[in-house]
């Protein structure tokens, strides 16, 4: 787009200065720029629909997180209870047996204070009987807590099966590119496909180069079989100061720019639902090394293809719950 901007622009400036252009012609080449701006415009507000995306879905994992935390910690909490009842309710029938002991050897002719004993024998039984009935509550809460937390870490094993399996798969794919720059890792229970500047781009751009789309077909071929994995796509630079002009100025610019066109590789390459996958551009601002070596640089200047299985059966338990 940005070419056709310029190419516009140039043909604009040519027939003004050439002195042939026509009012017709002008109007033409300035419905075409504007057309260009609009497109431009367009391309921008999808890329913060998608880092919104991207952020709604962090927010959504860290919620998830928190509650599997606090479903934990009431377990904890209940467990801790019902042992405190045991122990008060063991505390109690020894209390309760000692009274009838006591009462069985008091004198017949005593009738006041054998009153006194049945009535305490009364009232202790009635709080036994409110122990007891407490202590069978908060141990059916303790074993549901324990059923619905058996179910999470269900899910949450067969989740992790699943990304190792879906790791081992890509890194299988991907082979052949491993001495090219290309790295397969598993995360926080996601699968990061690393791509290194080199295998992608060349310096300063953002159109792929061919060896770069050689391995984003493998990835599109996975992603094409398998529907249940959500994509972003994060592109990273280094901490040299990108010069650019027109739209693309800076790190920031060009690390989303790269990643967009890794996104319509994907989307170019295997039937994928677009809805699938999100572009965030990160800068320079999520080095691998911190380093200022060139070393250091080579590294963090990268594209990421972040893989997460969908956890819509998760979610669902945690819902209900």
């Amino acid at each position: 787009m940005k070419k056709s901007a310029i190419l516009i622009i140039a043909a604009v400036i040519a027939v003004v200065f050439s002195g042939c252009v026509t009012k017709q012609k002008y109007q033409e080449l300035e419905t075409q720029y504007k057309n260009c701006n609009k497109d431009l415009s367009a391309m921008t507000a999808e890329k913060i629909d998608f880092e919104n995306s991207a952020k709604e879905l962090q927010n959504e994992v860290d919620r998830l997180n928190a509650q599997i935390e606090k479903l934990k910690s009431d377990t904890l909490a209940i467990s801790r209870k019902l042992k405190q009842s045991e122990r008060d309710y063991a505390k109690a029938r020894k209390d309760y047996d000692d009274l009838l002991n006591d009462f069985s050897s008091l004198s017949k002719s005593n009738s006041d204070e054998i009153s006194s004993l049945l009535a305490d024998i009364d009232k202790m039984k009635q709080q036994l009987d409110e122990r007891e009935r407490e202590l069978n509550s908060k141990s059916a809460e303790l074993a549901e807590k324990e059923v619905k937390l058996g179910e999470l870490q269900k899910i949450l094993d067969q989740k992790d099966a699943e990304v190792r399996l879906l790791k081992e798969k890509v890194a299988a794919a991907l082979k052949g590119f491993e001495d090219s720059g290309l790295n397969v890792y598993e995360k926080n229970g996601k699968v990061y496909v690393s791509l290194n500047d080199k295998l992608l781009f060349a310096s300063a751009k953002w159109e792929i180069e061919a060896a770069g789309e050689a391995a984003l077909k493998e990835v599109a071929k996975i992603l094409e079989n398998d529907t249940t994995i959500n994509v972003l796509i994060e592109g990273h630079t280094d901490n040299v100061p990108y010069k650019g002009t027109a739209q693309v100025k800076d790190n920031w610019d060009l690390s989303v720019m790269r990643a967009t066109s890794v996104v319509k590789a994907l989307l170019k390459f295997g039937d994928i639902a677009p809805q699938r996958i999100s572009a965030s551009g990160r800068g320079e601002y999520f080095p691998i090394d911190t380093a200022d070596t060139p070393e250091a640089r080579a590294k963090n200047r990268r594209t990421e293809i972040i893989l997460t299985p969908k956890l819509d059966e998760l979610f669902q338990i945690i819902n209900n719950n």
